[in-house]
Order: C-alpha cells, then sequence, then structure tokens
C-alpha cells in the first residue's frame, strides 16, 4: 500500500486517517446494459478464459502441490484450452472447451440479457472482492486505527435510455427484480455461514433481551416460508435466533421479486416479509456484532465482512441510474402535460417558451400542492412521451435505496434539471432521484458553469438538495466534437467554474465522470486520468463509469477487483492530500491557445472537408459499417438514423480508428499545434509546462501512449485495399500529420523514442504486435470482399471473419472503443 509512502513523505497519520474516512469512492457500471457495448468478446469465452486464469494460477504454486494434483490441474487446463495436444495422437491439434465455443453473436443481445451479464460481475468478482479489499486496508491502516470508507458499486444496466429504446420502464422494473432477487440469495448464502459459525448458547440470550429484539426480522406472516427455517433454535442459541428471522425474510425477498419478474405478483414491496431498506438487513447483524463483546476474532470474521458487503451492495446488489436520452424527451413531457391541462401561455406552447418562463413556471409548480400528471388513458400523447411518463410511474413505486442519479443526456438549461426534478414530485417519487446534468459537447462544456449557477440561484430547487449536487461530465463526445486537447482542457476549466458556482451558492459539487475504456474516450492510467483534475475537484470523493473492456481488465477476477478498488482507493487518496500543483497564468495561456488551435484544426480535417471528402474516406477505409451490423449491444450506433459523422456515437468512432491503428481521435489536431507552438520558438515553454504542469504532463504522457499503438503501415494496408485514388489521398496527408504528431510529443517530453520510460509497456504490446498484423491482413481482405456483394452464404462467413478479427485486434489493443 502506499499509506507508508505518504508517512514518509511527511504527511501526519490523522491527516490521512481523516482523508481515508471521508473518503467515497463509486464506480458505475455501464458496459453490459446497452449503453456502452465496447466489449467486443461473447460472455461465455470472457468466463472460460477467467477459468484458465484462474486454474493457471493455482497451477503457478506448484511447489506445495503433489505430482497428482498439479496432473489434475493440467488436465483441467486442458479442458479449458483453446486448444491443447493429444497425448494419443502427437502432433495432432484437437478442439476443446474454448476452442469449440463460437466466438460470433447470431443474434443482438437484449438490454436485459446484458444486464444479467452485469449482474454476474457483481457476484462473481465484486462481492468476493469487497471484503477481502477491506481487510487489506485494515491491515495497512491498523497502526493508525481507522476502519476503511465504503466503496460503492452503481449500474447503468437496464436503466440506460440514452439513444436505446429496448431499455423501457418495463425492462428497468425487471432488471430490479433480478437485482434485489440475487442480492437476497447471495445475503441468505452468507447468513447461512453464520448460522454454522455463531452457534453461542447462553449469558448472551439476556442481553439480547435487554437490548431488545432486532425489530426488522418479525417471522413471516405468509405460510410460505424457507423450508430450511423449520429447523427448531432454542431461545439460548441467541444469535441463531435473529439470524433464523433475517434468512426467512430473504428467502420470501427472493420470491417474491422472482413472482413479480414473472407476472405472477404486483405488489411485492406492500409484503411487511420482503425487505426494502438496508437498515432492515443491518439492524439484527449490528445487534449481533454488538453482543459479540467477547468474540471479537468471531465478530471480525464472516460477520464483519457480510456487514461490509450489506453497506456496499444493499438490498440490490448495485443502486441503478437512470439515464435519459436528451433533454428534449422531459420538455416534451412537460409539454404534453401543459397542453393537457389547458396550462399554456396566451396560447404558445411549453416547448416554445424561453429559459426564463420556463424556470418561472416549473419553480412555482415545484412548490404547488396541486397534481400535474393526469392520467395516462386520458392524455393525449406520443408514445415517446408515454414511455418517460411511464418510468417515472415506476421509479415511485421502487424503494429509493435502489435508485442512485437521474442523468440527463446532453443538458443545455437550468430547466432541463428542473423538469426532471418536478415530473418526479408529481410522480409521487416519496425520495427524488439527485439529478446529474450531463455535459459532453464543448459548448454545453463552456456554458455550464453559467447553468449550474442559475440552477442554484432557484430557491425552490436549491432547497430541496440539502447542499449536494452531482454534476456529470462527458469526455468522449467533447473530443470527438473538438479533438483531445480542446476536450481536456475544457473540461478542466468547466470543473474549476463548476466549483466555483457550488462555492458561491453554499452547494458542495460532486463530479461524476463519464470516462470510456479508450484515451480518446476518457480512458487510459487511474493516475494519468486523475492528473486532468484539477485542485479541489475530488476532495476524497469520486464517481466514475467502468465501461466496456475495462470489465475485464479491473474486474475479471476477485483479485483484479481487490487490485482495483486499492487502486482508486490510493489513487484518490493522494489526489485529496497532495492535489496537483496549479498552473501559472502563462500556463493557462499557454494551453488555452493549444486548445483552440487543435480544436480548429481538427475541425476543419473532419467536419469541414471539401466534398465532405473526410466522411467518405472515413466509410471506406474503416470497418464502421461492419461495425454497426455487429451483434455487439444492444444500443443503436448513431443517435439518429440520418446523418454523417457528426451523429455517430463516440464509441464507433473511436472503435473503428483502433481497428485501423490511426488511433486519430487522440492526437489529431493536437500534434498540429504542438508543432506550429514548436515552430514559433514555444519548445521551451512546452518542455517547463511538461515538467512542472502535472495536468499538462499527463495529456502529453496519454498521447504518447496511445501514439506509441498507431502503425502507419497498417492504416496504409487498408487504404490499398478498400480506397479509391482520391481517397487514398486523404489517408496520406493523415499519416503525415500522424508523423508530426509523434515527433511533436518526442520533442516536448525530450524523447528518441516514444515510451522510452515505459519499458514493460512497450514490451507488452511489442509482444502482441505480430499477432495483430496477421488479424490487420485478415481484416483488410474481409472487407474487401464484403464490398463485392458475396452470395448470402458467403457474406455469412465473411460477417463471422469479420466479428473475430474486430475481437481480436479489439483484444490485442486491450480495448474497442
Amino acid at each position: 500500500m502506499a499509506f507508508d509512502a505518504l508517512l514518509a513523505s511527511g504527511r501526519a497519520a490523522a491527516e490521512i486517517r481523516d482523508a481515508i474516512s471521508e473518503q467515497e469512492i463509486e464506480i458505475v457500471l455501464t458496459a453490459h446494459s446497452g449503453a456502452h457495448p465496447t466489449e467486443a468478446q461473447r460472455r461465455t469465452i470472457l468466463k472460460k478464459h477467467q477459468q484458465i486464469v484462474a486454474l493457471l494460477g493455482q497451477h503457478d504454486k506448484g511447489t506445495v502441490l503433489t505430482p497428482g494434483e498439479v496432473t489434475e490441474l493440467e488436465e483441467a487446463i486442458s479442458r479449458e484450452q483453446a486448444r491443447t495436444h493429444s497425448e494419443s495422437t502427437p502432433g495432432d491439434c484437437r478442439c476443446l472447451a474454448a476452442w469449440r465455443t463460437s466466438n460470433v453473436r447470431r443474434s443482438k443481445p437484449t438490454a436485459e440479457g446484458e444486464a444479467r451479464n452485469g449482474l454476474m460481475v457483481i457476484e462473481e468478482t465484486c462481492w468476493d472482492a469487497v471484503p477481502e479489499h477491506y481487510r487489506r486496508l485494515d491491515r495497512a491502516l491498523r497502526r493508525i486505527g481507522q476502519p476503511p470508507a465504503i466503496v460503492k458499486v452503481s449500474t447503468w444496466m437496464g436503466g440506460d435510455r440514452d439513444g436505446n429504446p429496448n431499455v423501457t420502464a418495463v425492462t428497468t422494473g425487471h432488471v430490479l427484480c433480478l437485482q434485489r432477487a440475487r442480492a437476497a440469495e447471495l445475503y441468505h448464502k452468507e447468513v447461512e455461514k453464520l448460522l454454522y459459525e455463531l452457534s453461542h448458547t447462553g449469558p448472551a440470550a439476556e442481553e439480547r433481551n435487554r437490548r431488545g429484539r432486532a425489530p426488522a426480522c418479525p417471522r413471516p406472516s405468509s405460510t410460505q416460508h424457507d423450508p430450511a427455517s423449520s429447523r427448531p433454535h432454542q431461545e439460548d442459541e441467541p444469535y441463531r435466533v435473529l439470524l433464523m428471522a433475517l434468512r426467512r425474510r430473504l428467502y420470501r425477498t427472493r420470491v417474491k421479486m422472482e413472482e413479480v419478474y414473472l407476472g405472477h405478483d404486483s405488489g411485492a414491496d406492500e409484503d411487511a416479509d420482503v425487505l426494502t431498506s438496508q437498515a432492515q438487513l443491518l439492524a439484527p447483524l449490528e445487534l449481533i456484532r454488538a453482543l459479540c463483546t467477547g468474540d471479537r476474532v468471531l465478530a471480525n470474521g464472516t460477520l464483519l465482512d457480510l456487514l461490509r458487503r450489506v453497506r456496499t451492495f444493499g438490498i440490490c446488489l448495485a443502486k441503478m441510474d437512470i439515464r435519459q436520452a436528451e433533454s428534449d424527451r422531459h420538455s416534451e413531457a412537460i409539454d404534453a402535460i401543459t397542453r393537457a391541462l389547458g396550462l399554456g401561455r396566451l396560447l404558445i406552447r411549453y416547448l416554445e417558451w424561453d429559459e426564463e418562463a420556463r424556470i418561472a413556471w416549473l419553480s412555482a409548480e415545484l412548490v404547488s400542492p396541486r397534481p400535474l400528471i393526469p392520467d395516462a388513458g386520458t392524455l393525449a400523447a406520443d408514445e415517446r412521451v408515454k414511455e418517460v411518463l411511464a418510468t417515472f410511474a415506476l421509479l415511485a413505486t421502487l424503494p429509493p435505496e435502489c435508485l442512485g442519479a437521474y442523468c440527463i443526456s446532453m443538458a443545455r438549461s437550468a430547466s432541463d434539471v428542473l423538469a426532471v426534478r418536478l415530473l418526479q414530485v408529481k410522480s409521487g417519487v416519496k425520495s427524488p432521484m439527485r439529478v446529474a446534468p450531463l455535459f459532453e459537447t464543448r459548448e454545453d462544456l463552456q456554458n455550464a458553469p453559467r447553468v449550474v449557477a442559475r440552477l442554484f440561484s432557484v430557491a425552490a430547487y436549491k432547497g430541496a438538495i440539502g447542499g449536494f449536487h452531482e454534476v456529470m461530465l462527458g469526455y468522449s463526445d467533447s473530443s470527438k466534437d473538438a479533438g483531445k486537447f480542446a476536450s481536456l482542457w475544457e473540461l478542466h476549466v468547466a470543473m474549476e467554474k463548476i466549483l466555483e458556482a457550488g462555492r458561491a451558492a453554499g452547494v458542495r459539487i460532486n463530479f461524476f465522470h463519464g470516462r470510456g475504456g479508450s484515451i480518446g474516450r476518457g480512458g487510459g492510467p487511474l493516475h494519468l486520468a486523475l492528473l486532468s483534475q484539477p485542485a479541489g475537484s475530488i476532495a476524497g470523493a469520486y464517481r466514475v463509469t467502468v465501461q466496456g473492456e475495462q470489465i475485464q481488465a479491473f474486474l475479471a477476477s476477485t483479485e483484479l477487483a481487490v487490485h482495483t478498488f486499492q487502486s482508486y482507493a490510493i489513487s484518490v487518496l493522494e489526489h485529496t492530500i497532495s492535489p496537483p500543483k496549479l498552473p501559472t497564468d502563462a500556463q493557462r495561456e499557454l494551453m488555452q491557445q493549444l486548445a483552440d488551435a487543435s480544436a480548429k484544426a481538427f475541425q476543419a480535417q473532419v467536419y469541414q472537408s471539401e466534398d465532405g471528402i473526410f466522411s467518405r474516406y472515413f466509410h471506406a477505409a474503416t470497418p464502421t459499417s461492419a461495425l454497426a451490423s455487429m451483434n455487439l449491444g444492444s444500443r443503436p450506433a448513431k443517435r439518429k438514423a440520418a446523418g454523417g459523422i457528426e451523429t455517430l456515437r463516440a464509441i464507433p468512432w473511436v472503435f473503428a480508428w483502433t481497428q485501423t491503428r490511426l488511433h486519430l481521435p487522440v492526437w489529431l489536431g493536437c500534434g498540429a499545434a504542438l508543432a506550429e507552438r514548436i515552430a514559433g520558438g514555444g519548445l521551451a515553454e512546452l518542455r517547463d509546462a511538461y515538467s512542472t504542469w502535472p495536468f499538462f504532463r499527463g495529456l502529453v504522457d496519454l498521447m504518447e501512449l496511445e501514439l506509441s499503438k498507431a502503425e502507419p503501415a497498417v492504416s496504409e494496408y487498408y487504404d490499398g485495399r478498400l480506397c479509391t485514388p482520391d481517397l487514398r489521398a486523404v489517408g496520406d496527408g493523415l499519416r503525415s500529420a500522424l508523423a508530426q504528431a509523434k515527433a511533436a510529443v518526442m520533442e516536448v517530453a525530450g524523447h528518441a523514442l516514444l515510451l522510452e520510460n515505459h519499458p514493460l509497456a512497450k514490451q507488452s504490446f511489442g509482444l502482441r504486435q505480430p499477432y495483430l498484423l496477421t488479424l490487420h491482413a485478415i481484416q483488410g481482405e474481409v472487407m474487401a470482399r464484403l464490398k463485392k456483394e458475396p452470395s448470402d452464404a458467403e457474406r455469412l462467413a465473411l460477417d463471422d471473419a469479420m466479428t473475430v478479427t474486430v475481437q481480436g485486434v479489439a483484444a490485442g489493443m486491450q480495448n474497442t472503443g
């Protein structure tokens, strides 16, 4: 752990203790929700790979295994491996488990199916990783005597509607039923362990009677109960009495959730036996721990692990965020309501009101006691509006503890946030979800501080949020909009100004970072990612999405998940107690000029090319059209069916350039801006910023990391197989710009070679390169054949080959989009 290093640097133990005790880290899983289908591999294949890794780990402990045990392990690995050699026929490769499993999805996954896969990640790795993470923190912190803070897990699976019409109110309800049923089942198993461990008899019964029985555990009123609960336990087994009551409720909760899921019951939460809050789970467990005054070893074992799991996973394994496609969806709903109730102003529809008129009306309705939303059967509205209102109606029926933030994509005004708050209140949501506006494009990031300040000026809203507000920041669309330099700088400046608006209003701001897996979408090494955060923007709290291939990189096994939790804890701690150095005024001006110059160059190339030739090159030279037809996720590749690159989502945009090894989203415009500055005599100031300003150093290091993976020869191969001469000229220009970017980055960093200070990363990628080159050769050939209108049978074979090469390249690059 890094605590020793912090102490050695002169930090006081009390300072570290306080920072850890106040830490709030929340990872939000989005990869399997249909929101971000960036994991190209099938879940079945991934599970087999995980099993092989686990078996190899056991095999590596061969010094403590008998020869027979080693043989058994080797045979198990062979059964799971992609292929192995048959002893009976030397040299003949026989296909086994993973090899015989198809890599190709024959149908597009459903949103609910993706959510099930996401739940498996929580169950299979996070469930065991959480208590282990806390135990390691316990050991590290024992010297300074502070229990670790609680890491949290949330999810978008089943709740993310952004561009995905397949996620409906019914989907959300079903997924939450699944989550609650699985949570109850997992807790049930842990309580079974405790029933075996805590078989105490004797004086503790008197103490339990003195303190009172746990009020959260009444005997179920229904005759349908856990069959295992019929075993009698005497009153002189006090812990088992409490645990049996809790186990009955867990069993009943699982059964009722399954009945609701199957449509056999609609009033599960009206059943007094069904668990609806974390407190109901904690009460008997905390009482047992309090009674274990003389049994601390037992109290700090399985019981403490379970208490920590309850505080982390709650009653539904992961709180669900709701994300709506665009802020316009809520405006359309309000418009339909005002028209139905005859509340228009001078016959002008709500959609035509200006911002101040909307704020005034929404503010007044927030404090008005009158009903607002008419009965669904009498509301004249299209299906989009009805679905929005159905979602709010569903939220009113769910336990508040199952819900996280309500995120508004493409938020642009204070009224966008007020509309969501009003729809929750008037739909009967007893504890309204916090509303997190998501600012994504460069223009929206520039306007975000003004929007937040205006929002906090609304007394009816500010009085309801308890001095806390969440703001989500998108790293993908701003990068696709203006390039990497402009994106990260606008995010940095926006965070500074939003924090100022919060301080002026007395509201604590917590940023929710919508980072993707690739550097082009805000990903990259955690320590470099945090360098882009301005001082004071974390302050012990960090909420971030974990998407796509990040799930496998961060949470594929229990040990990996523990390492991930520890990395977040230490990185956030270091950023909190040792914030990054503030830039000088000259450095801020330098970065602004670089951002403006790079954005101008990026937009000129991507969006302003003559006759749209860049768009034609993109569609011809990259596998973007094939990606759109692959069954990678449940969400469409475009926000709108029509339109060019501007309507394409950031994920397939980055995905396509990764496949052809140009990695354009990371460096385009940035290289030109740096080269221009260097040519103008600015190398010294660039190197000074690199050596003294952590933000700038992190930005350049991220570019260097991605540029090291770019391979112009691969891009040129695709051009030769797929492009006409005029389009090949576009590719030649981009490869020249790539060479310019590499040279500029090495000049600023003072490196003779890319990654010369990171030999392990360079060696690791070098080992994968030969396999990648083969996959690129096959993929280019497949794309060329697909353009020749093959027969149906040939197309099926080619589509399968395309899918396999996409998966292979993504695995080799260790990111997709």
